[in-house]
């Protein structure tokens, strides 16, 4: 077993040939269908009656070049460097996997393989002439979000009802209802993709304001087994005073995730928490359901649509104030080429020290999801007792840089666990490492980087 004293060059990642690991059964087992899910999309869209000629045709060819990636993965094949596509990054990818030496893709660090079947895909778009800008998992982004119209309408009533609520803004003696309320936005961007609210407390603004609120609070944090909440409000009050607080969201999924992502990022400059929040997407469609720059007026031709979204009570007073902070500046959005290359997190200060020092410069960085949560633990194997800032490396200790980490737990890496005990526990409740990858287990895990 390894040490806890492991430095972070010790810790080895987790590859896809690892026996009994999610990296195996996610390479074995969802990456082919991936790949013929693109396939199927790209075909369906070029069947539409008003798609001319050359890009049908065009088509034809992109689906030929994804089946040879999907016999690649089926036939264990050697992976390859990528051709060139007119884009700068190909040398980057091609370096490293020469770093890595020979591989396969049942038989890689799942980390990088994962994030080469991404680029590959769109190694195949960019090198069209008519599907450069094309989303092929789109149809599956907004097909999941209409499916989660209960919990849209449901939160925008809660938002509208509670957060905008001036008695709790107002009244200074109820800083306990305050911190209540920041815990269960947090968690509503923690389990953003659980679309039936079902690990929520669910609390009234009444609820906020006695002891029912934190019985319901601590109730719905028991599968967050690092939970480090309360540092995380202890910065933000020790630090309220700084003229400028924006906070940094490093997204993930689209859809309803994304929604609850907004919803935070509005509270967190309605309640006076943030100045400005910026939300990083990625430049091109990544992991299937990752947000792109598209995806956000997308998620406001969703929510203006009555078809879509039928109860409208509080969407419709919810949709303009959203706009307004968007068009006024107060949430931006920006895409930085190093959230799509295949380095972790810790290569961040050398590979992009410039997106390195505006995070160093941030008041917050909020990264979101098992993706980035992977990257930034470098996908290691660490004991579950590790501390977050020695997994987070060079992102951890005197890095500058405030990292927090909202994640529900979906891959092999997790971090941060309090005590052998505690792992234990959890081992004899979830067995088989179920705790850190199914999805039902969480972490808020909180590092201030001095």
């Amino acid at each position: 077993m390894p040490s806890a004293t492991m430095n972070a060059q010790e810790v080895r990642a987790v590859w896809t040939s690892e026996r009994g690991s999610m990296a195996k059964e996610t390479a074995e087992n969802r990456w082919a269908k991936i790949i013929q899910g693109s396939i199927d999309d790209i075909g369906e869209t070029a069947a539409a009656a008003d798609v001319d000629c050359q890009k049908r045709a065009e088509s034809i060819a992109i689906q030929i070049a994804l089946k040879d990636i999907k016999k690649g993965i089926e036939q264990n094949e050697p992976l390859t460097p990528l051709r060139d596509d007119g884009k700068v990054d190909i040398q980057e990818w091609n370096k490293k996997l020469a770093a890595i030496g020979e591989c396969s893709w049942i038989n890689c660090p799942w980390l990088f393989g994962e994030c080469y079947m991404y680029r590959s895909i769109q190694r195949i778009l960019n090198s069209s002439k008519h599907w450069q800008n094309y989303d092929v998992f789109k149809r599956q982004k907004d097909a999941s979000f209409v499916k989660s119209r209960a919990a849209v309408e449901e939160l925008a009533s809660r938002y509208m009802q509670i957060v905008t609520d001036t008695r709790l803004a107002q009244n200074e003696s109820k800083e306990v209802a305050k911190k209540l309320l920041f815990i269960e936005m947090t968690e509503i961007a923690l389990w953003g993709n659980a679309t039936d609210l079902s690990l929520l407390a669910n609390l009234t603004l009444e609820d906020l304001q006695n002891l029912q609120g934190r019985e319901a609070i601590q109730k719905s944090q028991r599968n967050i087994v690092d939970n480090d909440t309360d540092d995380v409000w202890a910065y933000l009050q020790r630090t309220a005073g700084q003229a400028s607080r924006q906070i940094d969201i490093v997204l993930d999924n689209a859809s309803f995730e994304f929604f609850t992502d907004v919803l935070y990022a509005a509270y967190l400059l309605e309640a006076g928490i943030s100045t400005s929040v910026r939300l990083h997407t990625k430049e091109f469609p990544w992991f299937v359901s990752d947000v792109i720059p598209s995806d956000v007026e997308s998620l406001f031709k969703h929510l203006d649509s009555s078809e879509c979204f039928p109860g409208r009570e509080y969407l419709d007073q919810l949709i303009p104030r959203l706009r307004k902070f968007f068009q006024s500046g107060a949430i931006t959005t920006t895409s930085d080429p190093f959230w799509t290359m295949p380095f972790s997190f810790h290569e961040m200060p050398s590979k992009a020290p410039a997106l390195f020092k505006e995070l160093q410069n941030s008041y917050l960085v909020i990264f979101k999801g098992d993706l980035n949560y992977r990257k930034l633990t470098r996908d290691g194997l660490w004991p579950h007792t590790t501390t977050y800032e020695k997994a987070l490396g060079p992102l951890g200790k005197e890095s500058g840089v405030k990292i927090l980490a909202l994640r529900t737990n979906k891959s092999d890496v997790c971090v941060g666990v309090p005590t052998q005990s505690k792992v234990d526990a959890l081992n004899e409740e979830a067995p088989s490492g179920a705790w850190i990858r199914n999805g039902k287990y969480a972490v808020v895990s909180f590092n201030e980087g001095q």
